[in-house]
Protein backbone atom coordinates (compact mmCIF):
# COMPACT_ATOMS: atom_id res chain seq x y z
CA UNK A 1 0.00 0.00 0.00
CA UNK A 2 3.15 2.25 0.52
CA UNK A 3 4.06 1.53 -2.77
CA UNK A 4 0.68 2.83 -3.74
CA UNK A 5 0.77 5.85 -2.20
CA UNK A 6 4.10 6.84 -3.76
CA UNK A 7 2.92 5.90 -6.89
CA UNK A 8 -0.20 7.95 -6.30
CA UNK A 9 2.11 11.64 -5.55
CA UNK A 10 3.92 11.07 -8.27
CA UNK A 11 0.85 10.98 -10.79
CA UNK A 12 -0.58 14.20 -8.88
CA UNK A 13 2.99 15.96 -7.89
CA UNK A 14 2.76 18.45 -10.81
CA UNK A 15 -1.05 19.37 -10.29
CA UNK A 16 -0.25 19.63 -6.36
CA UNK A 17 2.68 21.72 -6.90
CA UNK A 18 0.06 24.05 -9.48
CA UNK A 19 -2.46 24.24 -6.71
CA UNK A 20 -0.05 25.17 -4.06
CA UNK A 21 1.34 27.86 -6.09
CA UNK A 22 -2.08 28.98 -7.12
CA UNK A 23 -3.01 29.20 -3.52
CA UNK A 24 -0.20 30.91 -2.09
CA UNK A 25 0.02 33.86 -4.77
CA UNK A 26 -3.93 34.15 -5.93
CA UNK A 27 -4.52 37.98 -6.52
CA UNK A 28 -7.07 37.73 -4.23
CA UNK A 29 -4.44 37.82 -1.26
CA UNK A 30 -3.77 40.80 -2.73
CA UNK A 31 -6.20 43.05 -0.45
CA UNK A 32 -4.34 41.52 2.26
CA UNK A 33 -1.29 44.37 2.04
CA UNK A 34 -4.17 47.15 2.87
CA UNK A 35 -4.39 46.04 6.03
CA UNK A 36 -0.75 45.71 7.12
CA UNK A 37 0.52 48.24 9.07
CA UNK A 38 4.25 48.28 9.00
CA UNK A 39 5.61 49.05 12.48
CA UNK A 40 9.10 48.84 14.11
CA UNK A 41 8.71 48.67 17.91
CA UNK A 42 11.42 50.13 20.11
CA UNK A 43 11.92 47.31 22.92
CA UNK A 44 9.66 48.61 26.36
CA UNK A 45 10.06 47.38 29.17
CA UNK A 46 7.47 46.23 31.95
CA UNK A 47 6.57 43.44 34.77
CA UNK A 48 5.56 39.81 32.30
CA UNK A 49 4.58 36.94 32.76
CA UNK A 50 3.90 34.10 30.54
CA UNK A 51 2.01 30.80 31.09
CA UNK A 52 2.00 27.31 29.51
CA UNK A 53 1.26 24.06 30.13
CA UNK A 54 1.28 20.18 28.85
CA UNK A 55 0.13 16.55 29.89
CA UNK A 56 0.02 13.26 28.43
CA UNK A 57 -1.24 9.91 29.32
CA UNK A 58 -0.57 6.30 29.17
CA UNK A 59 -4.25 4.37 28.38
CA UNK A 60 -4.64 1.24 30.22
CA UNK A 61 -7.44 -1.36 29.24
CA UNK A 62 -8.76 -0.37 32.96
CA UNK A 63 -7.53 3.02 33.72
CA UNK A 64 -5.34 6.22 31.93
CA UNK A 65 -2.96 7.35 34.04
CA UNK A 66 -1.52 11.15 33.43
CA UNK A 67 0.65 13.74 34.22
CA UNK A 68 -0.52 17.48 33.94
CA UNK A 69 2.02 20.81 34.43
CA UNK A 70 1.75 24.28 34.52
CA UNK A 71 5.07 26.60 34.31
CA UNK A 72 5.03 30.44 35.19
CA UNK A 73 7.91 32.44 34.35
CA UNK A 74 8.04 36.15 34.60
CA UNK A 75 10.65 38.88 34.47
CA UNK A 76 10.64 41.84 36.60
CA UNK A 77 14.78 42.93 36.27
CA UNK A 78 15.44 39.33 37.08
CA UNK A 79 13.86 35.80 35.53
CA UNK A 80 11.38 34.00 38.17
CA UNK A 81 9.84 30.58 37.72
CA UNK A 82 7.24 28.58 39.88
CA UNK A 83 5.32 25.58 38.65
CA UNK A 84 2.41 22.95 39.70
CA UNK A 85 1.63 19.68 38.49
CA UNK A 86 -0.66 16.61 39.22
CA UNK A 87 0.02 12.74 38.40
CA UNK A 88 -2.93 10.96 38.93
CA UNK A 89 -5.44 8.11 37.58
CA UNK A 90 -8.34 9.53 36.14
CA UNK A 91 -11.65 8.01 36.90
CA UNK A 92 -14.15 7.18 36.54
CA UNK A 93 -13.04 5.97 32.78
CA UNK A 94 -15.20 8.02 30.50
CA UNK A 95 -14.15 10.78 28.28
CA UNK A 96 -10.98 10.40 29.22
CA UNK A 97 -9.35 13.06 26.54
CA UNK A 98 -11.65 15.51 26.80
CA UNK A 99 -11.26 15.39 30.77
CA UNK A 100 -8.14 15.35 30.63
CA UNK A 101 -7.46 18.79 28.29
CA UNK A 102 -9.49 20.64 30.84
CA UNK A 103 -7.64 19.26 33.62
CA UNK A 104 -4.84 20.58 31.67
CA UNK A 105 -6.27 23.94 30.41
CA UNK A 106 -7.65 24.51 33.94
CA UNK A 107 -4.23 24.05 35.64
CA UNK A 108 -2.91 26.65 33.41
CA UNK A 109 -5.51 29.06 34.04
CA UNK A 110 -4.64 28.80 38.11
CA UNK A 111 -1.41 29.35 37.43
CA UNK A 112 -1.87 32.41 35.62
CA UNK A 113 -4.42 33.53 38.27
CA UNK A 114 -1.48 33.09 41.12
CA UNK A 115 0.57 35.98 39.05
CA UNK A 116 -1.93 38.29 37.72
CA UNK A 117 -1.70 40.69 40.31
CA UNK A 118 2.07 40.90 40.59
CA UNK A 119 2.49 41.74 36.74
CA UNK A 120 1.61 44.57 33.93
CA UNK A 121 1.22 41.35 30.95
CA UNK A 122 0.14 38.13 31.52
CA UNK A 123 1.04 35.88 28.17
CA UNK A 124 -0.96 32.59 27.66
CA UNK A 125 0.03 30.34 24.78
CA UNK A 126 -3.30 29.95 22.71
CA UNK A 127 -6.57 32.17 22.26
CA UNK A 128 -8.99 32.08 25.33
CA UNK A 129 -11.89 33.21 22.26
CA UNK A 130 -10.97 29.56 20.95
CA UNK A 131 -11.20 28.19 24.28
CA UNK A 132 -14.76 29.38 25.23
CA UNK A 133 -16.13 28.86 22.12
CA UNK A 134 -14.74 25.42 21.09
CA UNK A 135 -17.77 22.82 21.04
CA UNK A 136 -18.58 22.55 24.60
CA UNK A 137 -22.84 22.08 24.85
CA UNK A 138 -23.23 18.70 25.46
CA UNK A 139 -24.26 19.77 29.00
CA UNK A 140 -27.59 21.37 27.50
CA UNK A 141 -28.40 17.47 27.14
CA UNK A 142 -28.45 16.85 30.30
CA UNK A 143 -31.11 16.22 32.57
CA UNK A 144 -31.80 19.56 34.45
CA UNK A 145 -31.88 17.83 38.28
CA UNK A 146 -28.52 16.78 37.46
CA UNK A 147 -27.22 20.02 35.79
CA UNK A 148 -28.69 21.95 39.43
CA UNK A 149 -26.79 18.87 41.42
CA UNK A 150 -23.84 19.80 40.13
CA UNK A 151 -24.96 23.42 40.53
CA UNK A 152 -24.81 23.25 44.15
CA UNK A 153 -21.15 23.44 44.14
CA UNK A 154 -20.48 26.46 42.53
CA UNK A 155 -19.61 28.30 45.58
CA UNK A 156 -16.79 25.54 46.41
CA UNK A 157 -14.96 26.36 43.32
CA UNK A 158 -15.25 30.20 43.50
CA UNK A 159 -14.34 30.33 46.90
CA UNK A 160 -10.63 28.40 46.33
CA UNK A 161 -7.70 30.03 46.01
CA UNK A 162 -5.84 26.82 45.16
CA UNK A 163 -4.20 25.72 42.15
CA UNK A 164 -4.79 22.24 42.79
CA UNK A 165 -8.31 21.13 40.98
CA UNK A 166 -10.63 20.87 43.44
CA UNK A 167 -13.60 19.19 41.16
CA UNK A 168 -11.23 15.94 41.84
CA UNK A 169 -12.16 16.04 45.78
CA UNK A 170 -15.78 16.59 44.91
CA UNK A 171 -15.88 13.99 42.27
CA UNK A 172 -16.93 10.96 44.23
CA UNK A 173 -19.78 12.27 45.84
CA UNK A 174 -21.40 12.57 42.02
CA UNK A 175 -20.62 9.27 41.10
CA UNK A 176 -22.25 9.28 37.27
CA UNK A 177 -19.22 10.09 34.68
CA UNK A 178 -21.54 13.26 33.20
CA UNK A 179 -22.19 14.89 36.32
CA UNK A 180 -18.12 14.97 37.28
CA UNK A 181 -17.44 16.27 33.78
CA UNK A 182 -19.84 19.17 33.99
CA UNK A 183 -17.85 19.67 37.56
CA UNK A 184 -14.73 19.73 35.70
CA UNK A 185 -16.09 22.16 33.27
CA UNK A 186 -17.59 24.27 36.17
CA UNK A 187 -14.25 24.71 37.60
CA UNK A 188 -12.36 25.54 34.00
CA UNK A 189 -15.19 28.41 33.75
CA UNK A 190 -14.88 29.93 37.00
CA UNK A 191 -11.10 29.93 36.70
CA UNK A 192 -11.33 31.83 33.44
CA UNK A 193 -13.96 34.39 34.71
CA UNK A 194 -11.96 35.13 37.46
CA UNK A 195 -8.43 35.49 35.46
CA UNK A 196 -10.60 38.14 32.76
CA UNK A 197 -12.43 39.74 35.03
CA UNK A 198 -9.13 40.38 37.96
CA UNK A 199 -6.46 40.60 34.11
CA UNK A 200 -8.88 42.20 31.49
CA UNK A 201 -6.34 44.83 30.79
CA UNK A 202 -3.29 42.24 31.41
CA UNK A 203 -4.02 39.02 29.44
CA UNK A 204 -2.64 38.33 26.16
CA UNK A 205 -2.82 35.35 24.11
CA UNK A 206 -0.14 34.84 21.85
CA UNK A 207 -0.28 31.89 19.22
CA UNK A 208 2.47 30.73 16.30
CA UNK A 209 -0.55 29.36 14.37
CA UNK A 210 -4.17 30.13 14.01
CA UNK A 211 -6.88 28.35 11.32
CA UNK A 212 -9.00 31.72 11.43
CA UNK A 213 -9.94 32.59 7.63
CA UNK A 214 -11.94 35.43 8.51
CA UNK A 215 -10.40 37.41 5.59
CA UNK A 216 -9.86 34.44 3.01
CA UNK A 217 -11.50 31.20 2.64
CA UNK A 218 -9.03 29.40 1.24
CA UNK A 219 -5.83 29.83 3.49
CA UNK A 220 -5.02 30.84 7.52
CA UNK A 221 -5.07 34.56 7.78
CA UNK A 222 -1.75 34.49 9.66
CA UNK A 223 -0.10 31.99 6.46
CA UNK A 224 -1.30 34.96 4.37
CA UNK A 225 0.22 37.44 6.08
CA UNK A 226 3.23 35.78 6.46
CA UNK A 227 3.57 34.87 2.85
CA UNK A 228 2.47 38.54 1.91
CA UNK A 229 4.57 40.72 4.35
CA UNK A 230 7.95 40.60 5.34
CA UNK A 231 8.29 43.85 7.52
CA UNK A 232 7.47 44.20 11.36
CA UNK A 233 4.35 45.55 11.79
CA UNK A 234 0.44 44.41 12.37
CA UNK A 235 -2.61 43.68 10.65
CA UNK A 236 -5.49 45.95 11.14
CA UNK A 237 -7.43 44.44 14.38
CA UNK A 238 -10.99 43.03 13.94
CA UNK A 239 -12.97 42.41 16.80
CA UNK A 240 -14.51 39.08 17.79
CA UNK A 241 -17.67 38.32 19.74
CA UNK A 242 -19.22 34.75 21.67
CA UNK A 243 -22.63 33.48 21.19
CA UNK A 244 -22.55 30.20 22.91
CA UNK A 245 -24.65 29.57 26.04
CA UNK A 246 -22.76 28.35 29.37
CA UNK A 247 -23.96 26.92 32.21
CA UNK A 248 -22.72 29.81 34.66
CA UNK A 249 -21.61 33.32 34.08
CA UNK A 250 -23.11 33.28 30.85
CA UNK A 251 -23.95 37.02 30.56
CA UNK A 252 -20.13 37.72 31.09
CA UNK A 253 -19.12 35.70 28.51
CA UNK A 254 -21.06 36.62 26.06
CA UNK A 255 -20.49 40.60 26.79
CA UNK A 256 -16.93 39.99 25.73
CA UNK A 257 -15.38 41.84 22.89
CA UNK A 258 -11.74 40.26 21.83
CA UNK A 259 -9.54 41.91 19.65
CA UNK A 260 -7.77 39.87 17.42
CA UNK A 261 -4.43 40.88 14.96
CA UNK A 262 -1.81 39.40 13.52
CA UNK A 263 1.95 40.59 13.99
CA UNK A 264 5.68 40.17 13.46
CA UNK A 265 8.03 42.12 15.75
CA UNK A 266 11.34 41.34 13.81
CA UNK A 267 11.88 41.55 10.01
CA UNK A 268 11.66 38.44 8.63
CA UNK A 269 10.72 36.46 11.34
CA UNK A 270 7.24 34.69 12.05
CA UNK A 271 4.02 35.76 11.96
CA UNK A 272 1.66 36.08 15.29
CA UNK A 273 -1.37 36.01 16.38
CA UNK A 274 -2.15 38.47 19.26
CA UNK A 275 -5.40 38.31 21.07
CA UNK A 276 -7.04 40.81 24.12
CA UNK A 277 -9.97 39.75 25.88
CA UNK A 278 -11.04 43.94 25.51
CA UNK A 279 -11.22 46.11 23.01
CA UNK A 280 -7.98 47.86 21.98
CA UNK A 281 -6.87 51.31 20.30
CA UNK A 282 -4.27 51.40 17.87
CA UNK A 283 -2.10 53.49 20.67
CA UNK A 284 -2.37 50.38 23.03
CA UNK A 285 -1.38 47.91 20.33
CA UNK A 286 2.07 50.13 19.26
CA UNK A 287 2.36 49.92 23.40
CA UNK A 288 1.76 46.58 23.06
CA UNK A 289 4.17 44.95 20.45
CA UNK A 290 7.23 47.16 22.34
CA UNK A 291 6.62 45.40 25.50
CA UNK A 292 6.75 42.39 23.42
CA UNK A 293 9.78 43.43 21.65
CA UNK A 294 11.19 43.86 24.52
CA UNK A 295 11.06 40.39 25.86
CA UNK A 296 12.04 38.72 22.60
CA UNK A 297 14.43 36.65 21.03
CA UNK A 298 14.18 35.94 17.56
CA UNK A 299 10.61 37.64 17.08
CA UNK A 300 8.84 35.33 19.62
CA UNK A 301 8.32 36.25 23.66
CA UNK A 302 11.08 34.37 25.32
CA UNK A 303 9.19 34.08 28.46
CA UNK A 304 6.79 31.70 26.35
CA UNK A 305 9.40 29.68 24.81
CA UNK A 306 10.84 29.51 28.17
CA UNK A 307 7.51 28.33 29.95
CA UNK A 308 6.97 25.72 27.11
CA UNK A 309 10.25 23.70 27.26
CA UNK A 310 9.71 23.82 30.91
CA UNK A 311 6.50 21.35 30.51
CA UNK A 312 6.92 19.33 28.29
CA UNK A 313 6.09 16.02 29.85
CA UNK A 314 7.32 12.95 26.72
CA UNK A 315 6.17 9.28 26.81
CA UNK A 316 9.49 8.15 28.40
CA UNK A 317 8.22 10.44 31.17
CA UNK A 318 5.23 8.26 31.54
CA UNK A 319 6.70 5.01 31.33
CA UNK A 320 9.00 5.92 34.02
CA UNK A 321 5.69 7.05 35.87
CA UNK A 322 4.18 3.66 35.20
CA UNK A 323 6.95 1.27 35.80
CA UNK A 324 7.68 2.70 39.49
CA UNK A 325 3.53 2.04 39.83
CA UNK A 326 4.73 -1.58 38.99
CA UNK A 327 2.44 -1.62 35.55
CA UNK A 328 2.99 -4.05 33.14
CA UNK A 329 1.75 -4.39 29.71
CA UNK A 330 3.92 -7.45 28.68
CA UNK A 331 1.34 -9.99 29.77
CA UNK A 332 -1.29 -8.45 28.04
CA UNK A 333 -3.60 -8.22 31.12
CA UNK A 334 -1.90 -4.77 31.94
CA UNK A 335 -2.81 -2.99 35.13
CA UNK A 336 -5.38 -5.80 36.50
CA UNK A 337 -1.48 -7.49 36.98
CA UNK A 338 0.00 -6.08 39.42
Amino acid sequence: MLELTYETFARKRAKLREKMIKLLHSEELSRYRELWHSFEPEAGQSVIAAVDGSSNYKRYKSLLLYAINAAVVSYDGSLKEKGYADVDFLTPYKYLTERLDLYRATLELKAALSVIDEVELLLLDGSLHSSLTAPKQWWRFMEREKVEEVLNYLPLLEESEETELISKEIAEELEEAEKIMLLEYLEYLVAIQKLVERGVNKVVGVAKTSTDTSFNRGIPDIAVFEEITSSAGYSSPRDKFINMRYPIYDDFFRSLVFTTFYARLERGKGMLMIELPREAREEEIHELLAKLRGISVDGYPYLLRKAHKRVVITGKDMEKFAISLGISEKTGREVLAW
